[in-house]
């Protein structure tokens, strides 16, 4: 408390020292000797020199601030996972800031906010890639306005050694002088957006509608920007589509009813317009109409929005209209930048393993008749593959997987997990199923850790067991890497491999980004641990095998069909903070049925998925 005091009688007097001081110095209007001439400028030196302190203790302590607050709020790194940051305003006003990381790796930002948001946007960007110097792949900038811009002005001209970036992206007008007249905010922010991109034009990228592009795993489609008919600066904000992991995001800056209702015009009833999560326009006050929102008609609201504005503290907006639509269209959850930063996971796909067909059933067959249920991902069993004469085992087994993925992009199928066979040490199966999942696309890959040791032994040690597959999973990391898939390993029922712990320990242990682990909670049931058993573990899973079962045996059923509390399940998910997809495991009911029921069995799977997925958001 002594030394709070005492920093803050310093910045007092540095401060009115540096306000006063000018005073002292000031010349009276007369002529002055050459003595009193020197005089002054060693008083102006002196009030330089306080005033370049004091805003050097400033930037000192706003730093530390930002600092503090954002180890306060346990910001969780999601690097190498899908989800959206939505930035709370530190002083409470206006602004829109978005960070969005991809499950390979990227960091894409939209708009940022005021400059005075800065050390928090920062600070914040540091612990949310997990890296000291934050890289940046994407920068999207919607429209010339202070509040959506100025963080990137400061971080390009002032923190480039803090943070560096790739690309940014926007359409703004070429000549600021667009705006005089209209709105002096855009002329300012034009002007120094143009100062920026000249000291690298490489950097820069112009939006134009009907682009169609892709930032790693995020998918890009513009449907509007800058139209010169339009003076009005928000009229000019970027509408585009972002989609990733399976789920939609529109974003809109602060476009108003012209380019709202020129988007509905044009791509009403295509189909594009309708996505899962949309961003509220101008802060969810007199920006796009109605009919723009029915159009999206989404599942889940983002409003980037300050209390004053939210509550139409002044009365002047039209925010309580706008949330009055949003309660028409029976939006599911909303989340509010005024009640603090929020990390917002994408729509987890309902993905299901090709293990519901016996060994060699068709792929292709298999993949249609899943896809064509309305499964979001599939997860590829290469597990069911190592048959004698199987295509997986032969030498043309990623010929085989290039045309499975050729097949399921006929369909609409997507691959986005595999299982390898055996364990972590069959060498040839792993790598074999590295190559094969990156030639499916499939992100992921499930390798079961080594639970018996050179003897034959079972591991009851946790510290054996992460000491053994952290070195029979490191072999593996230089060839994952150069693939782009993720190894997981999962717990299973044997020794140390239950405790779903000593899984997570492991991944510790590795410490890669290609190394994470999948949580089996029907092997979890069996080894005695319920779903809460997440919240002790050290590291977050990647991945689930949703399956159920009495607890005594593996059953691998559909949820409900065992005694596992999938209520505490979905809670405990939302606890945690998880971020990935549904793999339903629960294939033994499928597959020991007559092939004519399967579709049956697999539509009750996927309704049931659905409302599990409903419980985990």
């Amino acid at each position: 408390m002594k030394l709070k005091k005492t920093i803050g009688l310093l910045l007092a007097f540095v401060l009115l020292f540096a306000a006063a001081a000018p005073a002292f110095a000031a010349a009276d209007g007369q002529p002055q000797s050459p003595a009193v001439v020197a005089e002054k400028e060693t008083g102006s030196r002196f009030v330089t020199f306080f005033k370049t302190l004091f805003d050097r203790i400033k930037a000192f302590f706003d730093r530390l601030k930002a600092i503090i607050m954002v180890k306060k709020e346990k910001v969780p790194n999601t690097m190498n996972r899908n989800a959206i940051h939505m930035l709370k305003s530190v002083t409470d006003t206006i602004g829109d800031s978005f960070i969005i990381t991809t499950e390979d790796g990227k960091v894409i930002v939209v708009d940022g906010g005021h400059k005075t948001e800065t050390d928090y946007f920062v600070e914040y960007l540091k612990a949310a890639t997990g890296q000291c110097r934050p890289h940046i792949d994407a920068w999207f900038l919607s429209h010339p306005h202070d509040d959506h811009c100025e963080v990137f002005l400061e971080v390009a001209e002032n923190r480039s050694d803090e943070v560096t970036f790739d690309k940014v992206y926007a359409n703004f007008p070429d000549d600021p002088a667009f705006y005089e007249g209209y709105d002096e905010w855009a002329v300012t922010v034009t002007r120094g957006y143009n100062r920026v991109t000249a000291l690298f034009p490489d950097k820069a990228a112009q939006l134009a509608e009907g682009d169609v592009f892709s930032v790693g795993a995020a998918e890009f489609t513009v449907f509007y920007t800058f139209n010169p008919e339009w003076k009005n600066c928000n009229e000019a904000s970027t509408i585009m589509r972002m989609d990733l992991g399976g789920t939609s995001v529109m974003f809109n800056g602060d476009a108003g009813m012209n380019a709202g209702n020129y988007v509905v015009e044009k791509y009403g009833g295509t189909g594009l317009l309708d996505c899962d999560y949309c961003k509220m326009a101008h802060h969810g006050q007199d920006g796009v109409d109605k009919n723009f929102y029915e159009a999206v008609a989404p599942e889940v609201c983002l409003w980037p929005t300050p209390t004053w504005v939210y509550e139409n503290v002044n009365g002047n907006l039209k925010t309580f209209e706008t949330r009055a639509w949003v309660e028409e269209l029976g939006v599911k959850k909303e989340y509010k930048s005024f009640e603090g930063s929020v990390v917002i996971g994408m729509k987890p796909r309902i993905v299901t393993t090709t293990d519901v067909f016996e060994d060699g059933y068709d792929a292709e067959t298999a993949v249609t008749r899943l896809a064509s249920l309305g499964f979001e991902g599939i997860d590829m069993g290469f597990d069911y593959w190592t048959f004698d004469g199987s295509p997986f085992g032969g030498d043309g087994y990623l010929d085989w997987a290039g045309a499975l993925k050729a097949h399921a992009d006929e369909v609409g199928a997507v691959y986005t997990h595999a299982h390898a066979p055996g364990d972590a040490g069959s060498e040839d199966w792993v790598e074999r199923s590295i190559r094969a999942a990156a030639a499916l696309g499939a992100r992921y890959l499930v390798v079961h850790p080594v639970c018996r040791d050179k003897n034959g032994k079972t591991v009851n040690s946790r510290l054996r067991f992460v000491e053994l597959n952290a070195e029979a999973i490191e072999k593996y990391l230089p060839l994952a890497e150069e693939c782009g898939v993720v190894l997981l390993s999962e717990n299973l029922l044997w020794g140390a491999s239950a405790d779903p712990r000593a899984v997570a320990e492991l991944v510790k242990k590795v410490d890669s980004e290609y190394f994470g682990w999948c949580f089996d909670v029907g092997h979890a049931w069996c080894g005695g641990y319920g779903p809460e058993i997440l919240k002790k573990c050290s590291v977050v899973p990647l991945s689930l095998h949703i399956q159920d079962n009495d607890g005594s045996g593996d059953g691998h059923l559909i949820p409900g069909d065992g005694t596992i509390d999938w209520a505490l399940f979905a809670k405990t998910l939302r606890e945690i903070g998880y971020l990935g997809d549904c793999v339903m495991e629960a294939h033994h009911q499928s597959l020991e049925a007559p092939d004519d029921e399967r579709d049956a069995i697999l539509t009750r799977l996927l309704e049931t998925a659905r409302g599990l997925r409903g419980e985990m958001r």
